[in-house]
């Protein structure tokens, strides 16, 4: 099947794209909700939902909040649609088209906020990864969870591709950036992890400019 069923998957074969990955993934959607550490009360973003497996996880966790799922794919909002549609009536769960560069919410709207498999399909990776920390309130938790490439050389060393993505969310404004590493299926899946910072100052973000390198830590990832 294209490559692009799965950026952007359309039409009947982007219906298929759909169950297929709601087949082979999962595993990997809990362990993003897992990485989340999504709470009772928690409002969670899942960009790039798909066929919105880790919404379904994170609304099953969700008493006291709202899940969101957000997609480019028409296809794919309704899928997720169809599979979260008791949790849609009830008001607890969100499924709308939207490109991760421009997210139709408020600053600070989310605490939770995770993407599987999607961030590579992104027009524009930095621009969503700013997004994401926009939508985020201050401490505000990101998953940006990967698959690993068949040439990724063997060892505990975090590849180059992945360090770089790392600098990315670090310069995108997160800190405590780390990586984990869980396989699933006989594939490792690589969890991008990290925070918004919480400034000093009642409600505020003043003072001086944000180092968001500061702080971050990168641990090695492997299989």
């Amino acid at each position: 099947m294209p490559v692009s069923q799965f950026g952007q998957p359309r039409g009947a074969r982007g219906w298929l794209a759909g169950h297929l990955v709601a087949r082979l993934t999962g595993d990997a959607n809990r362990w993003m909700v897992d990485c989340l550490q999504v709470g009772p009360h928690d409002r969670v973003l899942d960009v790039g939902c798909g066929p919105g497996l880790a919404v379904a996880a994170a609304a099953a966790l969700v008493s006291d909040g709202t899940v969101v799922g957000v997609d480019a794919s028409p296809t794919m909002v309704r899928l997720a649609r169809r599979r979260n549609r008791t949790a849609v009536r009830q008001g607890r769960v969100e499924i709308r088209r939207a490109d991760a560069a421009r997210l139709p919410y408020p600053d600070g709207h989310f605490s939770r906020a995770g993407s599987l498999n999607s961030l590579q399909f992104w027009p524009s990776p930095d621009d969503g990864l700013r997004e994401l920390r926009r939508v985020l309130g201050p401490g505000g938790r990101v998953a940006v969870v990967l698959m690993s490439r068949s040439d990724d050389p063997p060892g505990p060393t975090a590849p180059a591709w992945v360090k770089g993505t790392a600098e990315r969310i670090r310069a995108a404004g997160f800190t405590g950036v780390e990586v984990v590493s869980q396989t699933f299926g006989g594939v490792a899946h690589l969890a991008l992890l990290g925070t918004r910072p919480v400034l000093p100052g009642p409600g505020k973000e003043g003072g001086a400019p944000l180092d968001p390198t500061a702080d971050g830590v990168m641990k090695g990832a492997g299989p």
